[in-house]
């Protein structure tokens, strides 16, 4: 930063902690950082300054599937309080797929696997002191890729404490040390870095983090949620819930009962009546289709009608299958198509019914 925009920022965050602490109501100070909080640790004046700079900033406390359609960038700044659900991932995943921006900074003390679906987290390395002299515990890292919210950024001021790793292969690092990170989804993109401490009271005058949340706000109305600030407590079940779960209750034994309730002795099971060949042999071929098995079973079929006329009529095997059926058609009255067919018809089913007829002639049925 340039040594003359000393004054201007040192003056703006002075200014700005005044009219916090003036105005009074509800603001604390606390190691929270919420928009209420006017310490070292809080987001008042990134709040009070975006507003005063004309940028649209609004503050969620319903949860994120309340977060409107045209809100264009996302903080969440390092709850602890209560943990993400797969109710917030999902509303995450649907803010990125629509092109929205999420910062989100991540409690050290938290978990860090509680955005897995979205990107994996581990620990990462310990970021050196580099005191400067309004900010003993910190350090400064360098901005090397300065792509989208990060232009005209070169350096940010982060406290000097464990940072955060990506091991996602997609996710890119964009200071050195590594402290921040980009991972794109859906249509938006997923910035990730450890601790609230790029946007907290005591750095947002330092380096270029004010730089860094102009860019953020300029895109379009930016909300921070402080959902995860609170505990989320259960809400008990309603009256209306406990009288149709009673209701249901009702129902449910009056259906047992009338169920097990006999109005006669038990009948014996009807028996199922039996299939007829036909049946059968039509279900085989419908099998033997579906297993792609036909033109293997066709040949086997075959084969055994060629025996069959040798063992019963005493057709000679060597003959061709044009001579056979000729003299099968003489022998048992068959029409010559259906004695020609025996031999060249490729449809299993057909084949089995032809089959069947011609064992009905062999036995003497009139009605085959």
């Amino acid at each position: 930063m340039r040594l003359g925009a000393w004054p201007f920022f040192g003056g703006l965050l002075l200014l700005a902690l005044a009219v916090g602490l003036a105005a009074g109501g509800d603001e604390q100070v606390s190691a929270a950082p919420v928009v209420t909080n006017v310490g070292p640790r809080g987001l008042k004046v990134l709040h009070t300054w975006l507003s005063e700079r004309g940028a649209d900033v609004r503050v969620g406390r319903d949860g994120l599937e309340q977060i409107p359609e045209d809100v264009r960038t996302v903080v969440i700044a390092a709850p602890t309080a209560s943990p993400f659900d797969d109710a917030d991932v999902k509303a995450l995943g649907a803010l990125l797929d629509r092109g929205a921006t999420v910062v989100l900074l991540v409690a050290r003390q938290g978990a860090r696997q509680v955005f897995a679906p979205l990107a994996h987290l581990r620990p990462g390395p310990t970021t050196p002191f580099e005191p400067v002299p309004l900010d003993g515990a910190g350090t400064t890292v360098q901005v090397e890729h300065q792509l989208g919210p990060l232009r005209g950024v070169r350096e940010l001021r982060v406290a000097a404490d464990s940072a955060i790793r990506v091991t996602d292969e997609d996710a890119v690092p964009l200071t050195t040390p590594p402290v921040l990170w980009l991972k794109p989804l859906g249509r938006g993109q997923l910035f990730i870095a450890a601790g609230a401490d790029l946007a907290e009271n005591a750095r947002l005058d330092l380096a270029d983090n004010a730089t860094l949340w102009l860019n953020l706000a300029a895109d379009g109305p930016l909300w921070i949620d402080e959902t995860l600030h609170a505990v989320r407590t259960r809400k008990t079940p309603t009256v209306n819930l406990w009288a149709s779960g009673l209701q249901f209750l009702f129902a449910a034994a009056l259906f047992v009962i009338a169920r097990g309730s006999r109005l006669g002795p038990p009948r014996e099971e009807p028996s199922a009546p039996l299939r007829s060949s036909t049946e059968y042999v039509e279900a085989m071929a419908r099998l033997t289709q579906l297993s792609r098995l036909e033109p293997e079973l066709v040949e086997a079929l075959r084969r055994q009608v060629r025996l069959t006329l040798h063992e019963r009529l005493g057709v000679s095997l060597q003959l061709p299958d044009g001579e056979r059926a000729r003299e099968l058609a003489a022998s048992l009255t068959l029409s010559p198509a259906d004695a020609h067919a025996l031999f060249v018809e490729p449809d299993f089913l057909k084949l089995s019914r032809l089959v069947a007829k011609l064992e009905g002639r062999l036995a003497g049925r009139k009605d085959a």
